[in-house]
């Protein structure tokens, strides 16, 4: 690829005209930008508000990921290579230039600009503390929002003189088409897009490269929440602290379950939130950091939702695309024109009793373990709930990252069977590498992890040839992920050992909210399949988890021969 050097120095010098009076470029500070940005929202009865986009979704499969040869690699889609081929031109749109005999004189030079600079992380730790720069073109007035949104998820501080400057340059304006295009610069810390509305893509872009500088020092980005539960163990009676990390693609209910209390409610017990998207696993001392002082969560809350859907009732909740009726009501679940719906929630709006103090968990030493739960969804054979317990097949299963495509990656494919290494679509570089640390991290603080798959899907589910559903799978829902959470971590649950997976499945100790025994044998493979077809699906599933796996060159293999010994292939 071309020298983009020159960009880093074009983001620089846009910010700096801010801080001159008679320019495109307005640095938005305290309430002003919020002021601009209501104007062209919905306001909900509550007070909150609502913008409509005209991108609904990320453009993750156009977004190209440029720098050295090994990151050039992560461009494999064929709309990846799209975008690499419209780059040259898509920046001098943006900066000016000549491409292909045309002039441009660039978008930034004569639209207006908003500017929001935010810090990313807690601030603790200098190594996974960012500095993160928005600029926003809004020759559209409803382009305001988009910075007021994504001002909410980070810091509101000076900025910090150790920590790494990361941009973001979006231009909707330019219109691309049902999906915007991205060019992240990793190693310079900038990400350019056009053409997209949708403020995930700013959030994201700064995550991304974030991620990318943390794995530089040492610390490894993953896509998962965080919070800590203090829950009373049966077996002595005493109250334990745990660290708790939830992994999942968009759609996997890996918000909804950090934000449930898990329905611990005995003296002493609390489910206490730290972080709902990334994290950062610090290899010195097992501490996990948080980055954003907010939830990004799907508005597809139901009257389950204990925590968020109540929260969302705050003046503080903002989002784009809910739908929000002529009365200013919220309709949660209303997806005709609303498909994906996306709230910002500030943690600060939640109860103060289900908050932990930090975005950051304690170092390991200082906790009774750390739980790490893999969200998937998969209807068919793979169990409710498994416990992994080996380094090997915990990393195995990372890199697998199961799931299914949701609305918030790709809706034409909502329900497709898709592979995600650490269920986190946003790693720059060799994915072997996070494994390798992530098995690092894993084997060094082995004596105090646990490790659980958690289908929140369901089970049983039947297709014919078609693909059309012929039998519904049994399904746990959310309050039933809840009551089999709490008997993990009150030590009630009772496994038993699956032979297909090298796992173990649980099968009892599970109560529903009233004390009452709740029915693991719902979920029962063998009651849902005849014998024949459940070794043919299992067997098929083992098969491809291997194939996966298999791609991965440089991930150790002990990985590989663990997994292969697990599935019996």
């Amino acid at each position: 690829m071309g020298n983009y050097g020159y960009i880093q120095q074009n983001m620089q010098d846009i910010i700096a005209k801010s801080k001159h009076s008679a320019t495109n470029v307005t640095e938005y500070m305290g309430p002003a930008l919020r002021l601009i940005s209501e104007l062209s929202g919905q306001r909900t009865r509550y007070s909150g508000f609502n913008w409509d986009t005209r991108v609904r979704n990320r453009s993750e499969k156009y977004t190209a990921i440029i720098g050295d040869e090994e990151i050039m690699k992560g461009n494999r889609m064929p709309e990846q290579l799209e975008s690499l081929k419209d780059i040259d031109v898509n920046l001098a749109r943006v900066f000016g230039g000549t491409q292909a005999g045309k002039e441009y004189k660039g978008h930034v030079n004569k639209l207006p600009i908003d500017y929001v600079h935010r810090v990313m992380g807690s601030g603790k730790d200098p190594k996974f503390t960012f500095n993160c720069n928005l600029l926003v073109t809004t020759k559209n007035p409803l382009y305001h929002h988009i910075g007021y949104m994504w001002g909410k998820m980070l810091r509101e501080v000076d900025p910090v003189n150790e920590a790494p400057n990361l941009y973001i340059l979006t231009v909707p304006d330019i219109n691309t088409g049902p999906f915007g295009r991205f060019y992240a610069f990793p190693e310079l810390g900038v990400t350019i897009g056009v053409g997209s509305d949708y403020m995930g893509e700013c959030k994201k872009g700064f995550l991304r490269m974030a991620m990318y500088q943390a794995k530089l020092n040492g610390i490894l980005g993953i896509h998962a929440a965080s919070k800590v539960i203090k829950a009373q163990d049966v077996q002595d009676g005493k109250i334990k602290t745990y660290g708790v990390i939830i992994f999942g693609l968009s759609g996997t209910g890996k918000t909804t379950n950090i934000g449930h209390t898990h329905y611990l409610d005995r003296e002493g017990e609390a489910s206490l939130i730290a972080q709902d998207d990334f994290v950062g696993m610090r290899m010195t001392d097992g501490s996990i950091l948080g980055t954003e002082q907010a939830f990004f969560l799907k508005t597809d809350l139901d009257d389950d939702d204990l925590l968020l859907k109540p929260a969302t009732r705050s003046p503080e909740f903002v989002a784009q695309n809910l739908f929000v009726d002529y009365k200013g009501n919220i309709g949660y679940l209303e997806e005709d024109i609303c498909a994906n719906g996306r709230g910002i929630l500030p943690l600060s709006a939640l109860p103060k009793n289900r908050l932990y103090d930090s975005i950051d968990l304690p170092p390991i030493d200082e906790l009774d373990g750390l739980y790490m739960f893999f969200n998937t969804r998969n209807n068919t054979v793979v169990p409710i709930i498994q416990e992994v317990t080996s380094p090997e097949e915990i990393t195995g299963h990372f890199m697998l990252g199961e799931s299914v495509e949701t609305a918030a990656g790709d809706p034409t494919k909502v329900g497709n069977s898709v592979r995600v290494v650490g269920t986190n679509p946003f790693i720059v570089g060799d994915e072997s590498q996070e494994g390798n640390m992530f098995y690092e991290f894993v084997k060094k603080y082995q004596d105090k992890i646990k490790c659980y798959i958690m289908n929140t899907g369901g089970v049983g589910e039947i297709r014919d040839e078609n693909k059309k559903i012929t039998r519904m799978p049994a399904r746990p829902w959310k309050n039933g992920i809840a009551y089999m959470t709490r008997a993990i971590l009150r030590n009630t649950a009772r496994w038993e050992e699956d032979p297909n997976y090298g796992t173990k499945v649980l099968i009892g100790g599970v109560t529903d909210v009233d004390g009452n025994g709740y029915d693991m044998d719902q979920f029962n493979l063998g009651n849902l399949y005849d014998a024949e077809t459940l070794k043919k699906m299992i067997s098929f599933l083992n098969k491809e988890r291997i194939e996966h796996l298999e791609k991965y060159a440089i991930l150790d293999p002990k990985i590989l021969s663990a997994m292969k010994e697990a599935l019996k292939i």
